[in-house]
Parts: C-alpha cells; structure tokens; sequence
C-alpha cells in the first residue's frame, strides 16, 4: 500500500474513532477540517489516493460497525444508528437499507437466527 493511501485510511480511521468515542455525526466538512483542507481539496486527495469517494468509505465503515453491533449487542436501533455516527435514526435505517438490503432490525433478526444458541 503506498504511503498516500496509508496516510488517508489511518485518518479516517481515526476520524471515526473520535466520532464513536464522543457520540457525534460523522460528516465529511468535519473531518477535512481536522485534515486542515477543504472538503473539495479532501474529497480529490482522497479519492486519488484511495480510489474511493470519503463519503462511500465513511459509510461503509460506519455500517460495519453497525452490523457488528447488531449482532454483538441487545442496543436499540436508535443507540446503535448514535454509536455508528449517524445523524438520526432515519438517516441510519435508509443507509443501512440500501446497503445491506434489509432494515437493522430485520438484519438482526436474520443474525439470531442463524445461530443456534439464540433459538428458542
């Protein structure tokens, strides 16, 4: 991986790490801010270096984490779309929709029951 692509997921991971730990809305302005550019100059840098738009990668990393939550904890749709650094519920259940095909709740529902210990 070459140092450009590197240097641009470590930040973002990190980004995202800050927005899990304080509870607050992953946005693109935001994070080019604490890059020290524009969101215009963030958005090409990034997609040069990383062959994908920030915006696509942040939501993909967010849905990860909110699958995981999903399946590893009993947390309301609404704390998990809040953990995930959504801005509002809704907001969470139409990405996670068009993402993964199905509501967050049905998602779990498929996950439980695909394991055998949480069949009644």
């Amino acid at each position: 991986m070459d140092e450009r692509k590197a240097f641009w997921l470590a930040a973002a991971e990190r980004y995202i790490e800050d927005c899990r730990r304080t509870a607050t809305s992953v946005r693109v302005s935001e994070f080019a801010s604490s890059m020290k550019r524009t969101a215009v100059q963030v958005g090409r840098e990034f997609q040069a270096a990383v062959g994908v738009g920030v915006k696509d990668h942040f939501s993909t990393l967010q849905i990860a984490w909110a699958k995981e939550l999903l399946r590893t904890t009993g947390h309301s749709t609404t704390r998990i779309a809040i953990d995930s650094g959504f801005g509002t519920p809704r907001t969470f259940y139409r990405a996670f929709k068009r993402s993964a095909g199905v509501s967050p709740t049905a998602f779990r529902k498929e996950m439980s029951l695909g394991e055998p210990e949480f069949r009644i």
